[in-house]
């Protein structure tokens, strides 16, 4: 299998494949595992298939498409349990967009969609939208147009020190405003700063599991309270929440 143009393709611990971005400086996955770590972070942490026996279909929307991975793991669940799934996902990079689908084996019927692109595929059971161009000016029209809110999300983007824009408490917002009152949000990130982000934006947020070198990760819903223990430590720590006030203009254009 050969890399696409800008990425690196490595061999994790547990077998399977993650790509290392050359424009972004960081890995898409944990090398130790990113089979390992998208199950255990986005289909357990989501608690998919609990949604899966309770709906007649899922909604999804990750954030950040990348390899296809966490598409790829979940339509293989809802097909084993005969469940079907309205998925959407984000992606910056349309040759990267392009190498996945045809790793998947699926072609993309495209269409322009304001400043970027709409690449969809469908099956008898899933339906595939991937927004190609900023998420941040094309996101917010899309769920203009879109009527499964989220039961799902897979908060899978670059690092906060990376890619900002897709940590802040106004997309936090933005993602609470387009939710089902039962979505749970999950992310590898256990810093304090998208954290706070997320609070600030309404979110409950809970300790998630470790994996790999990190010790910890998040999960967020609209329900309940948050866990005592990450309030106290938010209490306890200088970092700040992540304001779209606080960031370049260029990156939202």
């Amino acid at each position: 299998m050969q890399a696409p143009k800008n990425h690196t393709l490595t061999q994790t611990e547990d077998g399977s494949y993650s790509l290392f971005s050359e424009a972004f400086q960081e890995g898409c996955h944990s090398l130790s595992g990113a089979r390992k770590e998208t199950e255990l972070h986005y289909l357990e942490g989501c608690r998919i298939l609990e949604k899966l026996r309770a709906l007649s279909s899922v909604s999804i929307l990750e954030v950040g498409f990348g390899s296809g991975l966490g598409f790829e793991l979940t339509r293989d669940l809802m097909e084993k349990e005969k469940g079907k799934m309205h998925f959407v996902s984000l992606e910056i990079d349309p040759e990267l967009t392009q190498w996945s689908f045809e790793r998947l084996g699926l072609q993309p019927q495209k269409e322009k969609f304001h400043s970027g692109s709409l690449w969809s595929a469908s099956g008898k059971n899933f339906s595939l939208q991937v927004l190609v161009g900023n998420a941040r000016t094309l996101l917010p029209k899309f769920l203009n147009v879109y009527s499964h809110p989220f039961h799902a999300i897979y908060q899978d983007a670059f690092s906060p020190k990376k890619n900002p824009v897709l940590w802040s408490s106004e997309w936090f917002t933005l993602l609470k405003n387009f939710s089902s009152p039962d979505v749970i949000l999950s992310t590898y990130s256990a810093s304090n700063s998208i954290r706070k982000s997320l609070t600030m934006a309404g979110w409950f947020v809970k300790k998630g599991e470790s994996f790999g070198p990190k010790r910890a990760s998040t999960r967020a819903d609209l329900l309940g309270v948050s866990d005592q223990e990450i309030l106290d430590q938010m209490e306890r720590s200088p970092a700040v929440a992540i304001m779209d006030s606080q960031l370049p203009k260029e990156l939202f254009l």
